[in-house]
């Protein structure tokens, strides 16, 4: 059995050396100052009563009960990997008596200057534990972030390895105000409490990561369906909405010009463009095919037809706002700028999985979207951007629709009136 110095000087170095520490004896959880079935932080770590929270939530409670049980702890910092298209990871920082502060890191070429002098770097290449006096004769400032921690006050810090069970490395970080810094009993403490803490971390975290790749490749509509369990094949929902599709022109020259890297490079900013207007004003993206979108805004309790047809124009005219504006520098050579067609269409849709046995897919089908898909040829042959039906038209918008007469769809037995917003061009 080995006392509390032993095991302060073992797990977390005063040294200048920047080596991982050895591992930590297996005898460290009976040296603690207190079982850990006793600890109340550890008791509400290991029964969380099926409470679903955040980790911005999780990373708070926890500084919170770890102050109220004794430790002058001032900071946390919880740094995990991430799983969306932009971004490698998030790190949340709880501060004494404020909110937690969330800042992604995002995807660079090579890992960024910040990293490379960061403890975060060490904990990833396989130290269990750091520990850093920032005052006193046994300050050690070998890192940017401890000479901002000393600036702001801080006088000790400990950060620790997070051992997620899919082999990865999650960093996480405690530090204090108080005169003395931690003692040896407050670190073994807080290092008895890692495992439940990785725990809880990597539950929410498989949690989050789920919403969000699904949400990221599904849309969010679908996401929500199939984390509830509504994935039964050939199952569909039929409801009112709102259709907004639209087309890139000029796409079947670019795929026979550009390279395939210049083509994503053109489709990114295209549907960086569109996707953006329609999900932060309730939309939700249900396909995208080639230079092709369908997105649909529900009409529900919370979403009026006449408001729904409101968002949707107005997402049309950012859409085409942020195209016309996009900057040659952020095209590939030869490519002057960025035009699309627009379409707005009121009709029900049936919301549905379909596919294979062993593929699936989460897509919007019936009349409206087809007759939706085949007005959006129009928007060229009528030399307007945006073309909206008589369903759309007829709903209390802001502005008025004017009307560009009846024209035949391929596949739609009737003729179509036509409107486009009266300010609107090619």
């Amino acid at each position: 059995m080995i006392d509390e110095l032993q095991f302060l000087t073992a797990s977390f170095p005063l040294g200048v050396q920047n080596q991982p520490p050895p591992s930590r004896p297996a005898s460290r959880l009976i040296a603690a100052p207190s079982p850990i079935t006793s600890d109340p932080v550890a008791a509400w770590l290991s029964d969380n009563n099926g409470e679903r929270t955040s980790i911005a939530n999780f990373v708070e409670r926890l500084g919170e009960a770890v102050r109220a049980d004794g430790i002058d702890l001032w900071r946390v910092g919880v740094s995990l990997s991430d799983y969306h298209p932009e971004v490698i990871g998030r790190s949340y920082t709880w501060t004494y008596g404020q909110d937690v502060q969330i800042v992604n890191r995002q995807y660079e070429p090579k890992r960024s200057d910040v990293y490379m002098v960061s403890p975060i770097k060490i904990i990833h290449e396989g130290a269990d534990g750091l520990r850093r006096r920032l005052t006193g004769p046994r300050a050690q400032l070998d890192f940017p972030v401890l000479e901002e921690l000393k600036a702001q006050g801080f006088t000790d810090y400990a950060a620790m390895a997070l051992k997620f069970s899919d082999g990865t490395r999650q960093f996480m970080s405690w530090a204090t105000q108080s005169e003395a810094g931690f003692s040896a009993s407050e670190i073994m403490r807080l290092d008895a409490l890692t495992p439940l803490i990785c725990m809880r971390l990597e539950l929410e975290h498989a949690r989050q990561v789920t919403e969000q790749v699904l949400g990221t490749y599904l849309g969010v509509n679908a996401a929500q369906r199939v984390i509830s369990g509504n994935v039964r094949r050939s199952a569909g929902e039929a409801f009112d909405a709102v259709i907004f599709y639209c087309d890139l022109r000029g796409f079947t020259q670019m795929i026979e010009t550009l390279s395939p890297a210049d083509v994503f490079r053109v489709l990114s900013a295209y549907y960086d463009a569109v996707s953006g207007p329609v999900m932060a004003r309730g939309g939700d993206v249900v396909k995208i095919i080639g230079d092709g979108l369908i997105a649909i805004f529900p009409i529900s309790q919370s979403l009026s037809a006449d408001r729904a047809g409101q968002e949707a124009l107005a997402s049309a005219r950012e859409a085409r706002s942020t195209l016309q504006s996009t900057r040659a520098s952020d095209l590939p050579s030869g490519v002057t700028g960025l035009r699309a067609g627009f379409v707005l269409h009121l009709g029900q849709v049936t919301f549905g999985n379909i596919g294979s046995r062993d593929r699936l897919d989460f897509t919007v089908i019936g009349p409206a979207v087809n007759q939706a898909v085949r007005v959006e040829n129009l928007t060229k042959i009528l030399g307007r951007s945006i073309l909206v039906t008589a369903e759309f038209a007829d709903l209390r918008l802001a502005e008025p629709m004017r009307s560009l007469g009846f024209h035949p769809l391929r596949g739609v037995r009737d003729p179509k009136e036509l409107f486009t917003p009266a300010d609107t061009a090619a």
